[in-house]
């Protein structure tokens, strides 16, 4: 596949187009940069095929207003969209932290801990798409994609439907919409899709995350898979991976349920499970928030306790150098203290309440003798003389 750089250049003027990023059946990425803003940006392309198809450039439109509109941490921002002259762009963040799939195998897996946090952060990204009636229809690895900061960002939002419409899951090409390993028992079916359908495919990565293989045996025929997530059951996680919690998986095969009505009904109750099932197994603080940022995560962070804080080696403890040297710790003052000739530092910062009084009462006292000693030889005497 081949791009045309002067086409995107003459729909996206303010831009400089640069090299390609991805592809795959819904077109490719091409990078870009705004001129004026310096702002790195993804473009993504629909085949050119299909964006001469009328249907598919009204949908394109319609989803494209609802993606932009979508304001979440864990969402890939889309700064705009172009449907003209038979091409149809959407522009948005560029991620250069690479897919989720990459960074597993880059890491050579992930630890559970890690894995469950990365899910907790998709399953909010997920959670505020839901709640403006957005499905993503295709949640898989390929559609994680990490910022430079380290958080983990879903994309791809509402493609599935711009390239089949909302009543197929097949395409004209006969390509099934969602990626077979990971689609849903009702997208195979044709039946009604909803938020638990991405619940299931967001289950079927993190039992990919855990265990490192997937719910079903993967056959080289693709029929054959969608056949075992359409009627038959996943291979249940603990069977795979034994000293995986068991609250835990039992989450997590909840999640891939076959009927719809079985799992959760939203990215963000999965995500509230999954993080109470891990408070549970594993206790407060599990969560390496700095490893996997959560963010703006409402239920499911409050679920998941607090974070978990960085042991920080402790400081070698030096002796204090003589009677004057000042205490780093509560033991180290009472030494100095008791060894040196007068009260230490530490010692005179413990004065007790009742000793610092006493004090104030003695100056006081003392300073009115003075006031009285200073009247007596400046207005008493004179007067004494003069009378004499």
């Amino acid at each position: 596949m081949t791009i045309d750089r002067e086409l995107i250049g003459s729909v996206l003027p303010a831009y400089d187009i640069g090299d390609i990023l991805g592809r795959g059946g819904w077109g490719y990425v091409v990078s870009g940069q705004h001129r004026q803003l310096d702002r790195h940006v993804a473009i993504k392309q629909l085949p050119a095929n299909l964006a001469t198809d009328p249907a598919v450039r009204r949908r394109f439109t319609a989803e494209a207003r609802v993606l932009a509109s979508l304001d979440h941490p864990h969402v890939v921002p889309v700064f705009d969209f172009v449907e003209r002259d038979g091409i149809c762009l959407l522009v948005m963040e560029l991620l250069p932290g690479g897919t989720l799939r990459s960074r597993v195998s880059a890491a050579g897996g992930f630890a559970a801990p890690h894995a469950v946090a990365v899910s907790l952060a998709c399953a909010s990204g997920l959670g505020a798409a839901h709640r403006r009636g957005v499905l993503h229809r295709d949640v898989k690895p390929e559609n994680m994609l990490f910022a430079a900061s380290g958080v983990i960002k879903v994309t791809d939002f509402g493609i599935a439907k711009v390239i089949g419409g909302p009543d197929t899951v097949v395409t004209r090409d006969g390509d099934v919409l969602g990626t077979p390993a990971y689609i849903a028992p009702e997208q195979v079916r044709g039946g009604q899709l909803s938020p638990a359908t991405d619940v299931y495919g967001l289950a079927t990565v993190l039992y990919e995350l855990l265990a490192g293989v997937l719910p079903f045996p993967q056959e080289a025929e693709h029929v054959a898979i969608l056949f075992k997530h359409a009627y038959e059951k996943p291979v249940p996680l603990r069977d795979v991976i034994p000293d995986v919690p068991d609250p835990l998986a039992a989450v997590v095969m909840r999640g891939l349920a076959t009927e719809p009505a079985e799992r959760f009904a939203s990215a963000e109750s999965f995500g509230v499970a999954l993080a109470e099932a891990c408070t549970q197994a594993w206790g407060p603080g599990w969560l390496p928030s700095e490893v996997v940022p959560l963010m703006d995560a409402g239920p499911i962070r409050s679920a998941a306790g607090p974070p978990s804080v960085p042991q920080r080696t402790a400081l070698p403890t030096v002796p204090p150098a003589g009677p004057a040297a000042v205490a780093s710790g509560t033991a180290a003052a009472t030494t100095v203290g008791r060894q040196g000739t007068g009260p230490s530092v530490a010692t005179a910062g413990a004065a007790d309440p009742a000793r610092r009084r006493k004090l104030i009462i003695t100056a006081v006292v003392v300073a009115i003798i003075v006031i009285a000693l200073i009247v007596i030889l400046v207005v008493v005497k004179p007067f004494s003389v003069y009378h004499s």
